[in-house]
């Protein structure tokens, strides 16, 4: 999980730094484009998910390096099946949690609506000819088809735009006696948001920050939308004939006389708020804005391929197989999401016992996911049992450590919605007494261990390996050979009827760094389903894996 959530702040983050590093870099565009640029990585940020969903993985193979100091060499038998399949069962997960902090994200906007829809119906309709005829006259000048509604409120509030659906401007209670220069700036302001449609662009991207709400960018990007949006509209007020003096006196005199509304200020557009007042001053008094449609496409194409790449480009070490590597990394990364929704989660677990048939308690128990590299660790608790929740589907390495018993690993596929619960019996550890006697004379040739080990194995027929289509190579582990550890690894295999490792237990092993380093090469191995009858059954496969130093 804790992967799922480094892997989605960090492709958010490029998606929204970027929008915010162009219009940074693009300082000298206008208003209004710096702001689409901005919403755009916000629409960007809300389709990712479906874009790595549904688009093809480019893996690039980055650090890492082969070693050719060891020699492995496989073998493989067949037995006949002798397990089921693992029961399926609906999993609890983390989805509540982070729907509740959804909703308290969200809170704030809610309140902000609520409030102002009262502000509004203490506001009465304003019937002035003056009002209603400029009103009128604005919006045939910018295009608006249908005119807001224009409402007198009894206290002096700021004056704002409000309303997604059906807008309205508010104004104070003062405001018959205005100037006729003051009431035109104002409600070219104000209707430049409603042509705008910021209210609607504004919460929609309040709400995609709050289902982002553990990505702190989404939240300064938001902050930086808002202050683009004022910006457009006090270039659009300006172009629409004022002097940039005149609306700036008015601003800065409408900011000192009214304070907007702390509870609705989230749902309406105040005219003019006291943060960032002052650089919105200085952009109006020395505007450095230039039309560039081409710098505006390019920021846009640059955006959307980053987008791209984040949805699609994953970087995998060299030393990772790429050809069965395809799609893993998404595969994952999606099944952590429908995993932490509760959707498909999984879960592993089991009971630990002796060879007498007791319980082992305060057993340590990891599981490893090689495709992301993710490690879960419990302990048994005092029935001997452990369990692992809210797991994507994919493949595991089960190991369990307990003094005075051997380490256990075991390998798991698990689907969707699937439950794991097994019992474990661990075997007694090796007492090693290691004494030194000192004499003069040549040594003499002693028995290799690994010949000794392979002795022991029972040999079958040769049925899986005409069947193995796809082969992955296990590599000799670096703290292996600096060790010089060498032997022989057995594994018991089940193949499922699709041709995929479904349970792998360690039957014998001289070091835990071989049997991760040949559960890591077995797990992936596909193979042509053997048919019986003409049917595909479940086949039990015995591998054995040869770790040889050489000189």
């Amino acid at each position: 999980m804790l992967w799922l959530i480094v892997n989605l702040l960090v492709r958010s983050a490029i998606i929204l730094g970027s929008g915010a590093l162009l219009c940074r870099l693009l300082s000298r565009l206008r208003p209004l484009q710096r702001h689409g640029i901005l919403f755009s990585a916000f629409v960007l940020l809300s389709l990712w998910p479906f874009l790595a969903a549904f688009l093809p993985e480019f893996v690039l193979p980055v650090w890492g390096h082969s070693s050719n100091a060891g020699v492995v060499t496989i073998q493989q038998f067949v037995r006949p099946p002798h397990a089921g399949p693992p029961t399926h069962t609906f999993v609890f997960s983390p989805f509540l949690l982070w729907v509740a902090a959804t909703f308290l994200a969200l809170v704030p906007l809610l309140t902000a609506h609520l409030r102002l829809r009262a502000l509004v119906r203490r506001a009465v309709l304003c019937k002035d000819f003056g009002w209603n005829s400029l009103l009128h006259q604005l919006c045939a000048q910018l295009g608006l088809a249908q005119p807001p509604l224009l409402f007198i409120h009894p206290e002096p509030v700021m004056p704002m735009a409000s309303g997604i659906w059906q807008p309205c401007i508010v104004l104070p209670s003062n405001a018959n006696g205005w100037t006729p220069s003051r009431r035109r700036i104002v409600l070219l302001h104000e209707l430049a948001h409603i042509s705008r449609r910021d209210l609607l662009s504004q919460s929609c991207a309040r709400l995609i920050a709050a289902v982002w709400w553990f990505q702190p960018m989404a939240w300064g990007a938001l902050r930086l939308l808002r202050r683009e949006s004022e910006r457009a509209c006090d270039e659009l007020v300006i172009e629409s004939g004022v002097r940039p003096s005149d609306y700036a006196a008015e601003l800065l005199a409408i900011a000192q006389s009214f304070t907007a509304n702390p509870h609705a200020r989230t749902a309406g557009i105040a005219m003019a708020r006291h943060d960032g007042l002052e650089d919105r001053l200085n952009s109006i008094l020395q505007p450095q804005s230039a039309r560039s449609l081409r710098s505006t496409l390019a920021a846009l194409f640059c955006l959307t391929a980053l987008t791209l790449a984040a949805s699609a480009v994953t970087l995998l070490p060299q030393s990772q197989p790429l050809s069965l590597r395809g799609h893993t990394m998404k595969h994952t990364l999606f099944a952590g999401l429908l995993a932490s929704a509760g959707l498909s989660a999984a879960t592993i677990g089991g009971s630990l016992y002796d060879p007498s048939g007791a319980v082992v308690p305060n057993a340590k128990a990891l599981l490893f996911d090689p495709d992301t590299n993710t490690k879960l660790e419990t302990t048994t608790s005092a029935d001997g049992k452990f369990t692992f929740e809210t797991l994507p589907p994919g493949q595991y390495i089960l190991r369990v450590q307990s003094p005075g018993f051997a380490t256990l690993f075991r390998e798991f596929n698990v689907k969707a919605d699937s439950k794991v619960d097994r019992g474990f019996t661990l075997s007694l550890g090796k007492l090693q007494e290691q004494v030194t006697v000192a004499a003069q004379g040549t040594p003499g040739a002693t028995e290799s261990p690994a010949a000794t080990e392979s002795k022991r194995f029972r040999i079958g027929g040769g049925v899986a390996q005409a069947n193995l289509v796809t082969k992955v190579q296990p590599t000799y582990p670096a703290a292996a050979k600096a060790a010089r550890v060498q032997g022989t690894v057995e594994f018991e295999t089940v193949i499922s009827k699709e041709g995929e490792p479904l349970d792998i237990r360690v039957l014998s092993s001289p070091s835990d760094d071989l049997t991760q380093s040949a559960l890591e090469a077995v797990r992936q191995w596909r193979y042509k389903p053997t048919l019986l009858n003409g049917n595909p059954v479940e086949i039990v496969t015995d591998v054995i894996v040869n770790y040889t130093l050489t000189n």
